[in-house]
């Protein structure tokens, strides 16, 4: 039988493809051509079938595609473990709220690079900007250098704020994200030129800070924008008790019911947080069948939920898209939402099963961003994002395991070897290949205090 020779064949992969109706090979391997998968499947069926210019041998580790964190602001990851909370300010000149509205091109391109190391290192391909970056160019030119999938948008995208729910809203962000409704649609198409390119590693979205900072009319123009434009519209959305009283005071309503009032409810829409909810908006996320991005972590953290019922174990099980995201990386680590999503349902007694944070953040983020008919999963005909860890130990093997309980339970934990992105090799050994990683954090840390001793003198 002719072989048909490929770009790259995974072979000796415990392989956890992200496709639910079929999830697991051991031992697999992945045959890629073109930057897409080719097949997959059992080793020996797709060795009997392929031959490669490179051949990755997993060594029985965990082979899985590219996780993908739904909502980030990359600013903070420089910030992580500062003694300063990320909802305040202090009496220090140096603080969150300072320091995320003094950044610069040179700036943000470190914390960018520096970002893009800490997700490939645990296991994440894509990561979604949640609207916090001034310098978009910087941060698109810098992932791409790295290899690295990013979406971006408009920051600070809102038109409303007579009124004040966040402390420390400087006026230095205040001077650069002046509340103005075509400000934000003018960005938010800039972003969206991105798109033109179909294999741009970095993406533009239609975001919005939302809850309370946006119109009636801005949030309408914005959902028009993302269908015209086939892109996700993206905002925060019923966080906390006090967020969600502002809004029902400004508009007569809040939250979900809102969102549909506005049209803003459907396939193409993504919602972060949704903590507040009842009956009536579980009612229409079902219906309506939004993507949902839960910050479990942020739910404990700002003990939102308990005393407030989490509902994402009964949406996701009813066939909700929920994805998740670290949100807040000054104070929680990367790659922590699986895990205190597993804790947080059980919590509240209603648990979801042990693989659901494997799918949530690899098929149902893709989806959540727009991009589930090209990522999300190792398929025929989808990019070839594929993360192989490392296999140090036995808590590092799957056993008896065919759903994805250990990437859902220990994803963070276990060491990545080897990462591909478009097919290409970004990280071998757990040191990116594209850039070099020691002068990437350097200059991020040069950075770092370079601001701070300027905001301090």
């Amino acid at each position: 039988m002719h072989k048909k020779t490929v770009d790259t064949l995974i072979i000796n992969g415990d392989i956890f493809t992200g496709d639910k109706s079929q999830p697991h090979y051991r031992p697999g391997a992945v045959a890629i051509s073109d930057g897409v998968v080719l097949a997959i499947g059992r080793e020996q069926e797709i060795l009997s079938a392929y031959d490669a210019t490179r051949k990755i041998d997993a060594h029985g580790a965990l082979v899985h595609p590219g996780f993908i964190e739904t909502h980030i602001h990359s600013t903070g990851m420089a910030y992580h473990g500062a003694p300063f909370s990320p909802q305040s300010a202090t009496a220090s000149k140096v603080n969150y709220q300072s320091m995320k509205a003094a950044t610069d091109p040179e700036i943000t391109a470190a914390y960018a690079a520096a970002a893009a190391c800490t997700m490939l290192q645990r296991g994440f391909t894509l990561y979604f900007e949640a609207g916090t970056v001034f310098e978009t160019d910087a941060f698109a030119e810098t992932l791409t250098k790295c290899g690295v999938r990013g979406m971006v948008t408009a920051p600070w995208a809102w038109d409303d704020m007579s009124f004040d729910t966040l402390d420390g809203l400087n006026e230095t962000l205040m001077r650069r994200a002046p509340a103005d409704a075509r400000r934000v649609i003018d960005q938010c198409k800039y972003e969206l030129a991105r798109n033109k390119d179909d294999n741009a590693l970095v993406r533009g979205y239609v975001g919005l800070q939302g809850s309370a900072g946006g119109t009636d009319e801005l949030v309408r123009e914005a959902v028009r924008l993302a269908t015209d434009s086939n892109a996700i519209f993206w905002q925060h959305q019923a966080f906390e008790p006090e967020w969600d009283a502002l809004e029902r005071r400004k508009f007569g309503d809040a939250g979900t019911v809102r969102m549909h009032r506005l049209g803003a409810l459907g396939p193409n829409t993504t919602l972060a947080h949704m903590n507040m909810l009842d009956e009536q908006d579980v009612e229409l996320i079902l219906a309506m069948k939004p993507g949902l991005s839960w910050c479990p972590n942020n739910a404990m953290g700002y003990q939102i939920t308990p005393p407030h019922k989490c509902w994402f174990p009964h949406l996701y099980r009813n066939g909700a898209s929920v994805s998740l995201g670290v949100d807040t990386i000054i104070v929680h680590p990367m790659g922590i939402a699986g895990l205190m999503s597993l804790y947080l349902s059980r919590m509240v007694g209603d648990a979801l099963n042990p693989s659901d944070p494997f799918y949530m953040q690899t098929i149902d983020a893709a989806r959540n961003v727009g991009l589930g008919d090209r990522l999300g999963s190792l398929a025929v005909g989808k990019r070839a994002d594929v993360v192989i860890r490392e296999a140090r130990d036995i808590t590092h093997y799957s056993w008896r395991d065919d759903t994805g309980i250990l990437l859902s339970l220990s994803s963070s934990m276990i060491p990545v070897d080897t990462v591909l992105i478009d097919g290409k090799v970004i990280m071998e050994k757990g040191r990116l290949t594209t850039m070099d990683q020691d002068e990437i954090l350097a200059e991020a840390v040069r950075q770092r205090d370079l601001l701070a001793h300027r905001l301090s003198a």
